[in-house]
């Protein structure tokens, strides 16, 4: 007792030291804990086999709802890579049929998923629109990179599942490198994939403007052309109005 009367002042600091370290722990758990919740987190997976069937399926892990943009390609090709798009965003590939609700874009809830298509179409539209030698083989891997937007910003997150290729006469299987999803959340990768999106709208731009004919288009619209148009379809409109009643 005599010794803590004594050195009350070297104990008053050595609590303070304590008491600062454990407000420091405390406050580093707590942003810990904060920043978990507000990482988004995609996930994709291989569902209904890995044959010709098979679908690529994206799940929304994080605590956030997000906006999907784009569906990049990494197709390995003789041991070359090429880059290409697998999706309708900034790229050439046309809607589906049956409308833009079949996109591969579109907002995504928490803890929801959606059904990216084949992985087998997903590689031949990656194929169509990627710049490809005439004397390319084999596909022996391909890498799937899905890139997003939260709500809480305009940064882009992305995820990235690689799958290799194996063939089997005229059958293949796509069998996935890893069993998780890899998250790219560094800022060099993020801007490095915001780069890549926008040099797929610029060749997209660029295969537009110059038409086989090889003379360039005109920015600019004839007003007459948009209202006949508009006309056109307001009357399509009202000429499936009956039958949808019908039905």
């Amino acid at each position: 007792m005599e010794w803590l009367v004594d050195h009350n002042q070297v104990v008053s600091i050595a609590v303070q030291i304590v008491t600062a370290l454990v407000w420091i722990i405390y406050l580093q758990l707590l942003l810990q804990n904060f920043r978990r919740e507000r990482r988004s987190k995609l996930l994709l997976t291989r569902v209904a086999g890995g044959h010709e069937r098979g679908h690529l399926m994206l799940g929304n892990m994080g605590a956030e709802p997000i906006f999907v943009k784009a569906l990049l390609a990494d197709l390995v090709i003789d041991g070359k890579t090429y880059h290409s798009i697998a999706s309708d965003s900034g790229g050439f590939a046309p809607f589906a049929d049956s409308g833009p609700n079949e996109s591969i874009k579109g907002p995504l809830k928490t803890a929801d998923y959606r059904d990216l298509g084949r992985i087998s179409d997903l590689v031949d539209v990656a194929l169509e629109f990627s710049d490809l030698p005439e004397d390319a083989k084999q596909v022996e891997s391909v890498v799937f990179t899905v890139l997003a937007e939260s709500s809480r910003d305009n940064i882009l997150t992305a995820g990235r599942l690689c799958f290799d290729v194996y063939h089997a006469g005229e059958h293949q299987r796509f069998l996935p490198q890893t069993s998780s999803t890899v998250q790219l959340r560094s800022f060099r990768k993020r801007r490095e994939l915001a780069s890549r999106l926008k040099e797929m709208l610029e060749q997209e731009a660029r295969a537009f403007l110059t038409s086989e004919d090889g003379q360039r288009r005109e920015r600019g619209a004839e007003l007459q052309q948009l209202r006949h148009r508009q006309r056109q379809s307001e009357k399509d409109r009202q000429a499936d109005a009956p039958h949808e009643a019908a039905e």
